[in-house]
């Protein structure tokens, strides 16, 4: 295949970290999709609905292109900058990621006659308001979509109406050639410089610092452990628009000098194998990149059975679940932990046995032959009772 006979393929999303965060999933998801894609057969474009943000920048430092609209979600300016923009650079496919992107990306595919993939990220439970009758409308109308857990798929059906016969489940995974593998020694000494003795205990969560991702949960719980463990630490790695208000409960509740804050990081593969226990806390979520990589590293999780958590992990197998919400579940569960090295030590193995199943590379190949085949047959007959 010449270069000239490669589909090409535009990844539309919402935005790539917001106003405030370096990077959300997707977005890490992009930076290892793209180098992995067969460039023989395909060419793959990034593009998102809003302007340019921190996280684009750290996507051109990295060696990636991104373009962006630039409006606001239902300004109808998106539909004619999408629609140029597929024009020029002769897309063959749209792959869109969020309720806005899905909107302009099917808009624009149903003029121009171009395939439509929508990708469901999250399970919301309900669709926004100002999305419904646009579900209602292009739900019925999708012929693709991905879902990143089963309950996402459930979501992508019965709230975005599309047809259950168009949605498919697919695990982002990781590439596990990507973990670094860092030595007892390398993490003995950044958590000495970072202020951490060997018999201290470190409790870590990953992600962007936003409201449903649970961080003031596990600030409670472990406002709760350290009135027996006078040592536990509890750091924080990402950042995003929800920073003041923890830096607030922080100060109220005089923890600033247990929590550390470390914003984002680009060697946070090599960070989390100093944690003790990985939290996954959120009370709404996907099925997140950050926990395949805990798994790979093999790092003690506990977790709320959020969503694709729920699936993937196994209580007293490859993690501790709690309630999603209850503080006290959560500092009971990281309490057995912290006491338990026994059975620290047997989820730690489990967790990367599980990471197995989710080899990254499984994930590009699907798309690439869902692109393949949605390229042979472009526009399948209509089934019945879709």
């Amino acid at each position: 295949m010449t270069v000239d006979d490669r589909i090409t393929v535009m990844h539309l999303c919402e935005h790539f970290g917001g106003t405030e965060a370096s990077l959300h999933g997707v977005s890490r998801a992009f930076q290892w999709w793209i180098p992995t894609f067969d460039s023989a057969r395909f060419k793959i474009l990034l593009c998102s609905r809003k302007g340019p943000d921190k996280a684009s920048e750290q996507m051109t430092k990295s060696g990636i292109s991104p373009m962006h609209l630039g409006y606001a979600k239902m300004d109808p300016r998106n539909l004619f900058r999408l629609m140029r923009i597929i024009k020029h650079e002769r897309v063959d496919i749209l792959h869109a990621h969020g309720f806005g992107a899905c909107l302009w990306a099917r808009l624009a595919g149903h003029i121009l006659k171009k395939p439509v993939i929508i990708h469901g990220r999250c399970n919301y439970g309900t669709v926004p308001l100002v999305m419904r009758p646009v579900e209602r409308l292009l739900g019925p109308r999708t012929r693709y979509a991905f879902a990143v857990s089963e309950s996402t798929r459930t979501f992508t059906i019965e709230q975005r109406h599309v047809p259950e016969s168009a949605v498919n489940v697919l695990y982002n995974g990781i590439l596990m050639d990507d973990i670094p593998r860092v030595t007892p020694g390398w993490v003995n000494d950044f958590r000495k410089q970072e202020g951490v003795g060997p018999q201290e205990k470190i409790i870590g969560i990953v992600g962007r610092v936003v409201s449903h991702k649970g961080h003031l949960d596990l600030f409670g719980a472990a406002e709760i452990l350290m009135q027996d463990y006078p040592d536990l630490h509890v750091w924080i790695l990402g950042d995003g628009d929800f920073m003041p208000q923890l830096r607030t409960w922080l100060k109220l509740h005089t923890m600033c000098d247990r929590v550390r804050l470390f914003g984002f990081r680009r060697d946070v593969l090599s960070l989390i194998q100093c944690f003790d226990v990985q939290v996954f806390p959120s009370h709404y979520e996907g099925t997140p990149n950050t926990l395949f990589e805990a798994l790979a590293v093999g790092n003690c999780i506990v977790a709320a059975p959020t969503d694709g958590q729920g699936e993937i992990l196994e209580d007293e197998v490859t993690a501790l679940m709690f309630d999603t919400g209850n503080i006290e579940a959560l500092a009971t569960r990281l309490n057995r932990l912290l006491r338990d090295t026994d059975l620290a030590s047997t989820l730690r193995a489990n967790a990367l046995a599980r990471s197995a199943d989710f080899d990254g590379r499984r994930c590009v190949e699907t798309m690439q032959n869902t692109y393949e085949r949605i390229m042979a047959n472009p526009c399948p007959p209509k089934k019945h009772g879709n």
